[in-house]
């Protein structure tokens, strides 16, 4: 005897059933071509389903041909969730809450259907709560309520807020406590019954306290095209965000996790955030700097280390740079900044950041194109001297002296505390129109330095469309020169 067995078609059938389609003759070569909508029109059986009665809520097994097909399953008219597809002759199914007694029938995404030949009795049990509710309780607290049937409870209101059901079996639910502050608040369960839904009291004097949110970080800066975050305990409490008054569009809430986008109408400045919850409860964080333009930050010492400054040693064996010395920081927006300390009158550059090759902030390039910043670029960046007078250096487009413009003697000494410096970008080094592959900054001690060691704290490297005067910012364009 001769056997050949030949599959021409692997269909994949929905619901990850996969269906190899082979025929094995007897001395003769058989082959079978079926295409997948002929496979999936095969019409349905239904043959027979057990129990034959069955409570709402609980679960059915129907028995017959291609039912792995059955893409929705009805008791009479009710659709009942499909839980299981075992096998194309064995199919389970949940009988939903406001089913009511009928045949059990299935459909195809083909469009085909079954029905059975006889129809399925549905029941309704009565739940029954044997515990007591306590008095009261925090808003997404959890409740355990024992009892019996307690499987076909619909829902639990607390003063007709519908509560989240964790869990819930036979002889126990567990329920969150919804968001719904006050005393007083009748708590009711609801279930189904051959003539609809109803409900009993639970209790008539139910307390629910809203807890306070937790805020774990305020935002130190805010920017008009970039998503606010806040993180905590407690956020989905929250009802509503404002700035300065004006309520700010919230894009995703959870208990851990709040972010929104500051209004159209916010102005540049020093602006507070009211978090609300409750009926008129709200935290309030004042003061958090607030841009209402074009932003591009390159460095930021909470997130960027020292090293983004190339320290030249040979030049100042004494020199030390270090994240944050002595001076306080800066009023916004981190906890750590920039500290070098030089020790030598040599005039020699000793420190130099390079912002085309340590900042991942590709944006640079573009700083000078035209309509860019509005036409406007400013760089900003947070200095404090400790009283020195150290020399500052701009390097745009290249590294010549063509290219550079220093800020020296009394105009870098800062005295004891920052000051938040702004220097125009356009037309400063005239006739550049591209930053090109240099954007430096570079310090030095210059030649006529009386006060060892020069000292210089920096922050806050960004560009915005605009001198930030809000902040307090000095225009110090005019003040650089150029080399020589």
């Amino acid at each position: 005897m001769i056997m050949n067995i030949k599959a021409t078609t692997f269909i994949t059938a929905v619901s990850a059933f996969a269906l190899l389609v082979f025929t094995v003759g007897c001395d003769a070569d058989t082959e079978v071509d079926q295409t997948v909508e002929e496979i999936l029109s095969a019409q349905p059986a239904i043959t027979s389903f057990s129990p034959a009665s069955a409570d709402i809520q609980s679960r059915v097994l129907i028995r017959g041909t291609y039912l792995n097909f059955a893409s929705k399953a009805y008791v009479g008219d009710t659709e009942c969730r499909i839980t299981q597809r075992i096998n194309g002759e064995t199919l389970e199914i949940e009988v939903a809450p406001e089913a009511e007694s009928g045949v059990v029938r299935i459909a195809t995404s083909a469009g085909k259907e079954a029905s059975s030949p006889e129809q399925l009795s549905v029941t309704y049990p009565q739940p029954a709560v044997s515990s007591e509710l306590p008095e009261g309780g925090m808003v997404n607290e959890n409740i355990v309520i024992e009892g019996t049937n307690l499987r076909t409870v619909t829902k639990i209101t607390f003063g007709g807020t519908e509560a989240i059901i964790q869990f819930k079996e036979a002889q126990a639910l567990v329920v969150s406590v919804p968001n719904n502050e006050g005393e007083g608040q009748e708590v009711r369960m609801y279930y189904n019954t051959a003539s609809g839904e109803t409900s009993v009291a639970l209790s008539a004097g139910f307390s629910i306290t809203i807890p306070t949110p937790v805020i774990n970080n305020w935002p130190q800066l805010m920017n008009r095209d970039s998503e606010v975050f806040i993180t905590g305990e407690d956020l989905n409490l929250v009802t509503s965000v404002t700035i300065d008054g004006q309520e700010a569009p919230i894009n995703a809430s959870s208990a851990t996790a709040l972010n929104f986008n500051v209004p159209e109408g916010v102005q540049t400045g020093y602006r507070d955030i009211a978090v609300h919850y409750g009926t008129d409860k709200q935290l309030v964080r004042e003061g958090v700097p607030y841009i209402n333009g074009q932003y591009e930050k390159y460095i930021e010492f909470d997130t960027d280390p020292e090293s983004v400054f190339a320290l030249d040693l040979s030049k100042d064996p004494l020199a030390v740079q270090q994240l944050n010395g002595n001076a306080e920081q800066p009023p916004f927006p981190g906890a750590s900044y920039y500290n070098l300390q030089m020790n030598t009158g040599t005039g020699s550059t000793i420190a130099r950041m390079r912002l085309h090759s340590e900042t991942a902030n590709e944006t640079w390039q573009q700083i000078l194109d035209p309509g860019n910043f509005g036409d406007n670029p400013v760089l900003h960046f947070w200095i404090n001297t400790e009283g020195t007078a150290p020399i500052l250096k701009l390097y745009i487009g290249g590294t010549s002296n063509a290219n550079r413009r220093e800020l020296s003697g009394g105009n870098t000494n800062t005295g004891e505390g920052w000051k938040l410096y702004a220097v125009r970008l356009k037309d400063f080094i005239p006739g550049l129109t591209s930053v090109g592959s240099a954007f430096e900054i570079r310090l030095n001690t210059g030649s006529g330095a009386s006060v060892f060691p020069v000292v210089v704290n920096l922050d806050w490297i960004v560009v915005t469309d605009q001198v930030l005067t809000e902040f307090g910012a000095e225009d110090v364009t005019d003040l650089f020169k150029p080399a020589g």
